[in-house]
């Protein structure tokens, strides 16, 4: 429907520019003959003659005027004649402008347009991508309705976490922060915060992520991710006893099959000196997370090599994730960061041989 108001709103201005000159009258048009007029002063020229009231010569002399003045009357009927069928001729100009102008833009859009071709609504258009709605779309959808209504807790309780999967951590605090506001205290929500937080990190579970997973843990003691990021916690301030324990007791509840047992019993074998194998699937679940955290981990470190305590978690993330030779390969980038502090080398060769990397 929108295209027809269109080619009708373009054409009615066309024709209107055609229109607007030829409607305007003829600038020397004349309403009235004077040819009578002179004919009838010849007439009387002749009777004041006869009467004697004109001299033959000022008879001559008013002749010669009067038919002067008879042919200029003359020349000017003519030019009425030819306005006259100018007139005509813009009444023709117009009706084809009127007629001629939308039917030649009808034919030119039947033959270079399409027609026939239906409305395509925003729905029908993303419908037609695929089965699937593009991911993208679906997030603005939801941000455009938590725009209008920012009062949604149910839509920022959606949204969070998808923000948390696909990296944008800073926006999964703000949606995990007014889901919390607006729909209250869940054992969800607010782990989901604490682990928001610690991406944002780059893996580090901060001071805010832990009272986070301490909320947790106090709404549902089983929250299992609550329970999962206390016990990293724990390794990462260095009590390998308590974080042992704290994997162990998680790894109890979990069934051994799923990628989260797997990733627990690397936990388990890393803090306990056992040999660390791979998981069934390091590439799903939250395993998927945990290794993207630990690749922004070792690209900070690669800009920024200063910080011991970095490379130590480094070394044991990688041996976590199965992956023995990055976990070699950080310790060897960590030896020549800290090669001019022994103390710290001291450090990174005992964390090694915890991990297994060297014998």
């Amino acid at each position: 429907m929108l295209i027809w108001l269109l080619i009708a709103s373009l054409s009615g201005c066309v024709v209107l520019g055609l229109l607007w000159p030829l409607a305007k009258p003829a600038r020397d048009g004349r309403d009235i003959d004077d040819r009578d007029f002179y004919r009838g002063q010849l007439a009387e020229i002749e009777r004041d003659t006869v009467r004697g009231l004109l001299t033959a010569t000022a008879a001559e002399d008013a002749k010669i005027e009067a038919a002067r003045r008879l042919l200029n009357a003359t020349g000017e009927s003519d030019h009425l004649i030819d306005s006259a069928q100018s007139a005509g001729q813009r009444k023709w100009a117009s009706i084809i402008a009127l007629v001629g102008v939308p039917v030649l833009a009808l034919s030119l859009y039947a033959y270079l347009g399409s027609p026939a071709l239906p409305d395509q609504p925003l729905a029908s258009r993303s419908a037609s991508l695929g089965e699937n709605p593009d991911f993208s779309l679906m997030i603005a959808k939801v941000e455009a309705r938590l725009t209008a209504h920012p009062e949604d807790g149910v839509g920022w309780a959606t949204i969070a976490p998808v923000y948390l999967s696909i990296g944008r951590y800073e926006d999964a605090i703000k949606a995990f922060a007014n889901a919390l506001e607006l729909v209250g205290e869940t054992s969800d929500l607010r782990a989901g915060l604490g682990e928001a937080r610690m991406a944002l990190a780059d893996g580090i579970v901060t001071t805010d992520a832990l009272a986070d997973f301490t909320k947790a843990l106090a709404t549902d003691p089983t929250n299992e991710r609550a329970r999962y990021y206390r016990a990293l916690a724990v390794e990462q301030d260095g009590d390998k006893a308590k974080a042992l324990a704290l994997f162990q007791a998680l790894y109890q509840t979990l069934p051994p099959t799923t990628d989260s047992a797997q990733l627990v019993a690397k936990h388990i074998a890393a803090l306990s000196g056992g040999a660390v194998k791979p998981a069934l699937n390091v590439d799903a679940g939250q395993s998927e997370m945990i290794k993207s955290m630990v690749e922004r981990l070792d690209s900070r470190l690669t800009s920024d090599g200063s910080d011991l305590d970095g490379w130590l978690k480094l070394m044991r993330a990688y041996q976590v994730l199965g992956d023995t030779e990055k976990a070699k390969g950080a310790m060897t980038r960590a030896n020549a960061a800290q090669s001019s502090h022994p103390d710290a080398l001291a450090k990174i060769a005992a964390s090694a041989r915890e991990l297994g990397i060297v014998n």
